[in-house]
């Protein structure tokens, strides 16, 4: 645990969880599941493996106080929030975390998350956790596999084979990564789900400090030269604009030869990104009625009802999301709810303000 760190990344908007997540309170700090919110479920869990002094969180200033305010009963000192000037998805940040650890402890191991995650078998996943740290000391990229349930086209997916590794000085099986496939058609997304070499990206990573570094240096060299000699907060605010807008995905791990895949089964996950993987999660998989709410329903089938202070009502409609809040509506239809991102970028083009 000495050498272990976290980098959990909070700067997203949710867009596709509008109109609850808004850009002025996004959903990993909205209490969806729980009276906690996910960003204090995320910081809970982690905590567990990692003390919370090696615990960063990667944010923008626009989230400080909300961030500052649910995590100071978790023991998180202020110092380890860093703030993004800008957006700039999430390989410049990643590799700024990545270089304050490095120059503290150069043998660190590095757990990259997300805040937003919903893990409802923690026993398990800090079990696969421990798995992948003594993958990532082998000096390789690692990413939690999570094997699909349907053919999403919203997630990215792994190809994998297995091999022989030496770990931890002895010679095991492990699973690498082949091929990534990022949001697929439905009709591939269809024969993956048949495959059993293949898994979702969870986007959850693990990393040696010194390996991402050296991986930054090969794949993304215009993000390390940006950093060069400039590490404090001051000087990043005015050289950040500067640097690529890259996801790590696209950045680093397509680009790399040797990736390593943790196949992360039972932990119970959900990314939570949209309406219907919500519904999915408080339902169990199987159709019926979800209601949040001041909700009456006659003769309405396998729809999901998330109220404000409003006596909503279903009559005789099935498959259904409604989402209401105090200034905004939505209906829509099951298995449409991740095109809500689209509804969100038009109404920015419309210059309305309840985003």
């Amino acid at each position: 645990m000495k050498h272990h760190y976290a980098i959990i990344l909070a700067g997203g908007v949710g867009m596709r969880f509008w109109p609850l997540s808004r850009n002025s309170k996004p959903k990993q700090f909205l209490p969806l599941m729980h009276q906690e919110t996910l960003l204090q479920m995320t910081v809970k869990r982690v905590k567990s493996k990692i003390p919370a002094k090696n615990i960063i969180i990667l944010t923008n200033k626009d989230y400080l106080r909300m961030i500052k305010s649910q995590t100071k009963s978790l023991g998180l000192p202020a110092k380890n929030i860093l703030l993004e000037p800008e957006p700039k998805n999430t390989a410049p940040s990643i590799y700024w975390a990545a270089l304050k650890i490095y120059q503290q402890d150069p043998k660190a191991l590095l757990a990259v998350l997300p805040s937003d995650h919903l893990i409802l078998k923690k026993k398990n996943f800090l079990t696969i956790v421990d798995q992948a740290f003594a993958l990532a000391k082998e000096n390789v990229l690692v990413t939690l596999g999570i094997k699909p349930t349907r053919p999403d086209t919203g997630y990215g997916y792994l190809k994998t084979k297995t091999v022989k590794m030496k770990i931890g000085g002895k010679i095991k099986s492990a699973v690498k990564v082949d091929r990534f496939t990022e949001k697929p058609s439905l009709p591939k997304a269809e024969q993956f789900i048949k495959n059993k070499n293949y898994f979702w990206n969870s986007g959850m990573f693990f990393w040696g400090a010194e390996t991402t570094l050296q991986a930054f240096q090969q794949h993304l060299p215009k993000v390390v030269s940006g950093f060069a000699g400039r590490h404090s907060q001051e000087t990043i605010n005015r050289f950040w604009k500067k640097l690529p807008s890259i996801s790590i995905d696209y950045g680093i791990l397509e680009k790399a030869q040797t990736v390593m895949c943790v196949p992360a089964k039972d932990i119970g996950w959900s990314d939570l990104g949209t309406w219907d993987s919500l519904n999915d999660v408080i339902s169990g998989n199987t159709p019926k009625n979800i209601l949040q709410g001041d909700v009456l329903e006659l003769d309405a089938t396998n729809s999901f009802v998330w109220g404000n202070d409003k006596n909503i009502v279903l009559l005789g409609v099935d498959n259904l999301i409604v989402v209401d809040t105090q200034d905004a509506l939505l209906v829509c239809q099951k298995g449409r709810s991740q095109d809500v991102k689209k509804v969100v970028e038009q109404l920015k083009a419309l210059k309305r303000t309840n985003i």
